[in-house]
């Protein structure tokens, strides 16, 4: 194989090119020669040839050995067809036949970013049944791809017109069928959404621990609870209220507390002791308490992702298997409150709920913040609690054709970490991190309709599983889990990040950044991981978040991240949250 580099690239660029070619060269053949496009006049017949950079000296030969499909390159980007992929930013692979010899690929590689080809190199081995391909950023991420058409055989032949000329084209594609059987639709959009709209309303006022408006919602669940056919299991006969009081709120004194809880007894009397939990909280920041950015207190905290769209799909699937599911253990339904002050409903309700011990608790599914779903897979934060969340997650998967990712690394995220802390098996649905988390902006005209329907859908699966088995989940919990973490610590400075909650590996991978945020100006960015501030390492988001509640605002902190493999580093200063 021959690689040749382009060599009036930036010295930059040209050192990244060289670095690939030695990847490509681990990869590929047994002989592989590197050369500067100025070191070759003719393009070999005997060798495989790639061609390297926007600038290669040899484009126009691969441009020619693709004359015969709807391909142009052009000075500033690329056209595939209907499709144009820009140069600035990203990355394109195009492949063709040696116009000498048909039994050899001519490739050609080519970046914007010089931080992008450590990663492309990674990439293509596992593309390598494609024709062309398009990568967007620094990461890089795929976003195109496909195979050109087969011409030159025997299997397909192209009509002539009337005036005898022959024309290729694409080949036809099939008008679309529908199936001949699909799932029926259970779940009601307008109810889900009906729900969001009035908890994240200017008359619930942020549903703030201690308020009537707070106590107003936990009726309004009480009474879904009761429409659905959900049987009462609060602290005295005939009441879905679990009640408590609490030193809370700000001026801090003794506030009333409330769970909802509602069950689906199991039908046989020890299955009716073993439970499966389903839970979302429904208490928010009301004006800004307990989590507050300076410039937002006093405001209307909506709270209609966080959480007023877990409550929507929790009472929607209540509504849905009330009436229908014949458990064979108890599904119980929980409304918790106070999760914002550092999960004080689910604490409360793991200690004190007799009825359905923690021993006999077979799992707890959590839904908090899936309101913002759109093209994403729906992430499940907490699948190491059990070895089987996996398997259970990929077949939910599977029979709702929604994407899902199941995420591993341990994130005190949510209240399924109350239940994690008492041994039991615990997941959250979360849909990602957005700008407007935690701010009066999050509001009900930004939720995601379809998205509701696809977390109910997946959700309604993975309840029907676990009530119906019988043998308990295998439990991976490390020792560690079971203790009880120490109480919340409000972080009084922001960087700026946007984590990546799907990321398994060490250190904290960027997701993106915050507009004008300490992180931006500083030149981190998506995809960046970041493994170390000052001398403290992060090793995951927890041990980033813990660095930040150390800080206070106008500290300068040195970021260690790495970017394409490469570790750099970046000054920030941060400021009041």
């Amino acid at each position: 194989m021959l690689i040749l580099l382009p060599s009036s690239s930036v010295r930059s660029l040209l050192h990244a090119y060289r670095e690939l070619s030695q990847s490509l060269a681990h990869s590929g053949p047994d002989e592989v020669e590197v050369k500067l496009d100025t070191e070759v006049k003719l393009l070999p017949s005997d060798r495989a040839v790639i061609l390297l950079g926007w600038q290669n000296n040899f484009l126009s030969e691969l441009a020619s050995a693709l004359s015969e499909y709807d391909v142009a390159i052009k000075q500033n980007e690329l056209h595939i067809g209907p499709r144009k992929i820009q140069r600035q930013n990203h990355s394109v692979v195009l492949t063709a036949r040696l116009p000498k010899n048909k039994d050899l690929s001519l490739t050609w590689v080519a970046a914007d970013l010089p931080d992008a080809l450590p990663g492309l190199g990674r990439k293509l081995p596992h593309y390598h049944k494609y024709s062309y391909l398009g990568f967007q950023g620094p990461e890089p991420t795929n976003i195109a791809k496909g195979r050109w058409p087969a011409l030159d055989t025997p299997m397909t032949t192209f009509v002539a017109r009337e005036d005898g000329a022959t024309q290729r084209v694409e080949r036809a594609k099939l008008t679309r069928r529908e199936p001949l059987a699909s799932l029926p639709v259970v779940f009601s959009k307008k109810r889900m959404l009906e729900t969001v709209r009035f908890l994240s309303s200017e008359e619930l006022r942020g549903r703030s621990l201690g308020t009537e408006e707070l106590d107003r919602a936990a009726r309004f669940i009480a009474g879904k609870f009761q429409e659905a056919g959900l049987e009462p299991a609060g602290d005295s006969e005939g009441s879905y209220f679990q009640t408590w009081e609490d030193q809370s709120g700000t001026p801090e004194r003794r506030v009333n507390l409330r769970n909802v809880v509602g069950i689906i007894p199991g039908r046989n009397s020890e299955g009716r002791a073993q439970s499966v939990v389903v839970g979302a909280h429904y208490d928010h920041l009301g004006l800004g308490w307990p989590d507050v950015r300076e410039e937002n207190r006093g405001k209307i905290h909506h709270g209609a992702d966080d959480n007023a769209s877990g409550v929507a799909v929790l009472l929607e699937l209540a509504q849905v298997l009330g009436k229908s599911l014949k458990p064979n253990s108890t599904v119980v339904f929980v409304a918790f409150t106070g999760e914002e002050a550092g999960r004080k409903g689910s604490k409360y309700f793991v200690a004190n709920q007799k009825r359905f011990p923690s021993e006999q608790t077979l799992g707890m599914l959590n839904l908090d913040t899936v309101g913002r779903l759109e093209e994403k897979k729906l992430l499940v934060l907490g699948a190491g609690s059990a070895r089987e969340w996996v398997h259970i997650f990929r077949g939910a998967g599977y029979v709702t054709g929604v994407g899902v990712e199941t995420v591993s690394k341990e994130l005190d995220s949510s209240d399924q970490k109350s239940f994690q802390e008492a041994g039991i098996p615990a997941v959250q649905l979360f849909t990602g991190p957005h700008l407007d988390y935690h701010r009066p902006t999050d509001t009900a005209d930004k939720i995601d309709p379809e998205g509701l329907l696809k977390v109910a859908s997946v959700a309604k699966e993975v309840i029907e599983y676990l009530a119906k088995r019988e043998e308990p989940l295998t439990n991976t919990l490390k020792p560690d889990s079971h203790v009880e973490s120490a109480p919340k610590k409000t972080r009084k400075v922001s960087l700026g990040i946007i984590p990546d909650f799907a990321y398994g590996g060490e250190g904290c991978r960027l997701s993106g950044v915050v507009p004008g945020s300490p992180a931006e100006s500083s030149g981190l960015r998506e995809g960046d991981v970041v493994v170390r501030i000052g001398s403290k390492a992060v090793h995951n988001l927890r041990d980033l978040s813990n660095v930040l509640k150390s800080l206070k605002p106008g500290d300068r902190i040195s970021i260690t991240f790495l970017r394409a493999d490469k570790e750099m580093k970046a000054e920030a200063e941060v400021v009041v949250r």
